[in-house]
């Protein structure tokens, strides 16, 4: 299996071992979060096709669920992504509170907030 390691010091992740998805252990993450500069800036590369249907899970976004207070928190260290919300590209935004899938009820202090970057449709028919 691809080293945790050998992960961080790629650009561009390719699997050795496409059948088994690669996955790092708390204890790796942990060490390579604290090791990150503090400002990294934000340059979604994969962005959403203007004109994409179906699942944008291979494309960069970014989920963040909870109380609204952490979400806040956190939304608020990313203001640099709000910059794609012009020239070529728009944001995709969400932010809503769950629902229990049973009984369809809205779930006390628990919300999810949704951002992906989208390249624009052609306005040229």
């Amino acid at each position: 299996m691809f080293s945790f390691r050998c992960w961080c010091e790629q650009e561009d992740y390719i699997s050795p071992n496409p059948q088994k998805p690669w996955k790092a252990k708390k204890d790796e993450i942990k060490q390579f979060w604290q090791s990150l500069p503090a400002s990294i800036p934000i340059q979604p590369q994969n962005i959403i096709p203007g004109n994409y249907k179906g699942s944008t899970y291979m494309y960069d976004g970014l989920r963040v669920t909870g109380s609204h207070n952490f979400i806040n928190a956190v939304v608020s260290r990313l203001k640099d992504i709000l910059n794609y919300d012009e020239g070529n590209t728009k944001l995709f935004l969400r932010y809503h509170q769950q629902v229990d899938k049973k009984t369809q009820q809205p779930l006390p202090n628990s919300f999810v907030f949704y951002v992906q970057v989208r390249g624009k449709e052609d306005k040229v028919q």
